[in-house]
């Protein structure tokens, strides 16, 4: 039976993220028609990971999905509300891979005092449309920004410290919260036949 991990990104995982990501474009389940250059995906890595927040899951020391969060381009200048994005390694969907990111990540936005999340998925991508209306995700109310093809979906978080002036950076959670939520994470991963 294999080994799962699911933690923080560094620029060192920037290839095999790559990887993962690379299939995902110029489809309708990715904002881009080509894939990055890895020089400017490591440097995504390098802008994002420490603010707003990458995480990893691996199988054996391999990468088998990622997601990361950016600014909410409905209202970039609100720091308590973030976008969210999640890819899969193609052929090992419904193995729970994508749960263990999005509950580590949820945690990680919580301890850190983040507000309201939220996604845009493909109106054709229902297995996409499927998992976050599963994990809680609802239709944004109101009036989402003009993109017609897309679903915006919004969840509404916990977090701990409600009043906080500004959020907390993921690297800056303790490390006791982060390591206790990542092997919970880890513990949802299916690993049957691997």
């Amino acid at each position: 039976m294999g080994r799962t991990a699911v933690r923080r990104v560094n620029e060192w995982d920037g290839p095999s993220m790559l990887k993962v990501y690379a299939p995902y474009t110029g489809t309708h389940m990715a904002p881009e028609q080509e894939p990055p250059g890895l020089q400017e995906y490591v440097q995504r890595i390098d802008r994002y990971t420490y603010g707003l927040g990458w995480l990893l899951c691996e199988i054996d020391h391999q990468t088998v999905g990622f997601c990361h969060l950016s600014e909410d381009p409905s209202q970039p200048e609100d720091l308590f509300s973030v976008e969210f994005q999640l890819y899969v390694k193609q052929g090992l969907s419904r193995r729970h891979i994508g749960t263990a990111l999005w509950q580590l990540m949820r945690e990680m936005m919580e301890m850190g005092n983040r507000r309201r999340v939220l996604c845009r998925v493909d109106r054709e991508n229902q297995a996409a449309l499927g998992f976050f209306m599963a994990m809680g995700f609802v239709p944004l109310a109101g009036d989402p920004p003009e993109e017609p093809e897309k679903a915006w979906l919004v969840y509404q978080l916990a977090p701990w410290a409600p009043q906080a002036a500004k959020p907390t950076k993921p690297y800056l959670v303790e490390a006791e919260d982060y390591e206790a939520a990542r092997e919970r994470a880890a513990d949802l991963v299916d690993l049957t036949g691997i």
